[in-house]
């Protein structure tokens, strides 16, 4: 497998990809929980002030406020995940090349390097899953909020539930 220079490239070609994908999550996500904290502190402001804006908006603003504070919390959860698994693929990345520059050099065992590697990112890939897990759970409590949400004095459920049809 050594033979080739360019086989400690395509040894790693896995883990780079993984930790591409990950940053590129870690950007949407970042959009979204800047979103999400705007909204949440909007939220805040108005109950502290006492105004009337989150009641017009939302039929129950204390459910309103806690999937937007529970949003918020999957958010920077998920945002966690996403780094832990971005430095165990980037992690790995660096140990497959390296590794492999080390073991044709130095003929040493390729085991402890690929055992290492292994573990790094079936570790790193857990991690990712649970991200994207976390942010399914989000996007629900997303949804659960624009069905807290009043349209004209009605509910968004109800009103998608006229639309298309399903009405009681």
């Amino acid at each position: 497998m050594f033979d080739d220079p360019s086989s400690p490239l395509s040894f790693v070609a896995g883990s780079a990809i993984l930790t591409n994908a990950c940053a590129i999550m870690q950007n949407g996500a970042t959009v979204r929980y800047n979103l999400a904290i705007t909204q949440w502190r909007d939220f805040r402001a108005s109950l502290v002030a006492r105004d009337e804006r989150l009641s017009q908006q939302y039929i129950d603003t204390q459910a309103a406020l806690g999937f937007a504070e529970t949003r918020v919390r999957l958010q920077l959860h998920g945002l966690g995940l996403l780094n832990a698994a971005v430095a165990l693929f980037a992690a790995t990345t660096v140990m497959g090349v390296s590794g492999a520059f080390l073991v044709q050099a130095l003929i040493l065992s390729a085991m402890p390097v690929n055992v290492v590697m292994l573990v790094a990112s079936g570790i790193a890939l857990f991690l990712l899953l649970a991200a994207t897990i976390t942010f399914f759970r989000e996007g629900a409590y997303g949804r659960a909020l624009l069905v807290l949400h009043r349209d004209l004095g009605e509910p968004v459920a109800e009103e998608i539930a006229r639309s298309t049809g399903h009405a009681d």
